[in-house]
């Protein structure tokens, strides 16, 4: 078995009330364009995504007043949301994560088709409360 290893900075993701005037201030600011963008209505959002040198910054809105999205902007604003790291071998890591004791969001990792291209992904969260105050993503690709 493959140990788990970080390989990069995935995706950095910012919670915003609404993606197009989000997308449209970093395109006058910055040139982006985020022309990547897919629903995920089983989490009730919209995300829109500009890749820069192998990391995807993503902007996420709700599309729910119960999606998770909203509630993280009603208590704390627009915001970073996450930082995610792309990672080999999840299941390893989830099972040392596990023996140090570190509170996963949810327990098992999840799998669902990759909205970028081929293959699927894999992911899971760490908590903030084990992680510095900042949810942490961790995601493995698979063909």
């Amino acid at each position: 078995m493959n140990e788990s290893n970080i390989e990069n900075i995935e995706e950095v993701v910012i919670a915003v009330k609404d993606v197009g005037e989000a997308v449209a201030a970093f395109k006058d600011l910055f040139g982006m364009r985020f022309e990547t963008e897919w629903d995920m209505a089983n989490k009730n959002m919209k995300v829109r995504s500009e890749r820069i040198s192998g990391t995807q910054l993503q902007f996420v809105q709700s599309t729910s007043p119960e999606g998770v999205i909203a509630k993280f902007i009603e208590s704390r604003g627009e915001g970073l949301n996450h930082i995610a790291f792309k990672v080999t071998n999840l299941k390893e890591m989830v099972s040392r994560l596990k023996a140090k004791g570190v509170k996963l969001i949810p327990e098992e990792p999840i799998e669902m088709k990759n909205p970028l291209g081929e293959g699927t992904w894999a992911y899971i969260f760490i908590h903030p409360k084990s992680a510095c105050g900042t949810l942490i993503e961790l995601i493995e690709t698979r063909d």
